[in-house]
């Protein structure tokens, strides 16, 4: 699994005529949005500076974006910013996150629901890239799926999405270890949401917080 092939699923998704701010919430009844904005917030001031890498719709950063200095919002499809706030301090750039490059430094770099569509290999290139756009002790911060006692990887024909869908849901351990083998300190893991939102046993949702 490589990252194109999730890519090819949201180009897919994106020409989808009934496409809508919840489209990117694939299961039913899975917009924990407030709970993502909450969250950031909690780490964040009048004065932050976030880089969100993979915004979507802009469902999280959209209830946030008031309340920090400035948001750059970094998504690939066209069809999925045009539900962001466009008329604020959130500034959009449509590339895709391997690719994008940037001198600018900020307080927070922010992933939700997107490291999962990134295999290991992606994922040590991107963690390390981003962290040179971190200030000092600036803050990555993720929110995901991961694996409760190995991996999960998903690839191909999905009988709930009817078309084919690629995701790796490595380890939590194994993460965290990547995150230090990097340079990253002060790795925190949280439990973000309640029991109930996580569907499957095999996975579980995860914010990890990691320092520069």
């Amino acid at each position: 699994m490589k990252n194109n092939d999730a890519l090819i699923f949201f180009k897919n998704m994106s020409k989808n005529k009934s496409l809508n701010p919840n489209s990117l919430k694939l299961a039913k009844n899975s917009d924990f949005s407030t709970i993502d904005a909450k969250f950031i917030l909690s780490h964040t001031n009048k004065n932050t500076k976030i880089l969100d890498l993979g915004s979507g719709s802009g469902l999280v950063i959209n209830k946030i974006n008031d309340k920090v200095k400035h948001i750059l919002a970094v998504e690939p499809f066209v069809e999925f910013t045009k539900y962001i706030n466009t008329n604020t301090n959130i500034t959009i750039i449509n590339k895709d996150i391997l690719n994008f490059k940037t001198n600018e430094l900020f307080d927070l770099v922010t992933m939700f629901a997107v490291v999962q569509y990134f295999n290991q290999d992606e994922i040590v290139k991107i963690y390390t890239k981003y962290k040179n756009n971190l200030k000092t002790n600036g803050k990555l911060i993720i929110k995901g799926q991961f694996g409760v006692e190995d991996d999960v990887i998903i690839s191909g024909y999905s009988d709930e999405l009817k078309t084919n869908y690629y995701s790796q849901y490595r380890h939590l351990n194994k993460e965290i270890d990547i995150l230090r083998k990097i340079g990253y300190k002060n790795i925190e893991v949280v439990d973000i949401y309640p029991p109930e939102c996580n569907r499957w046993k095999n996975t579980h949702f995860y914010a990890i917080i990691a320092e520069k």
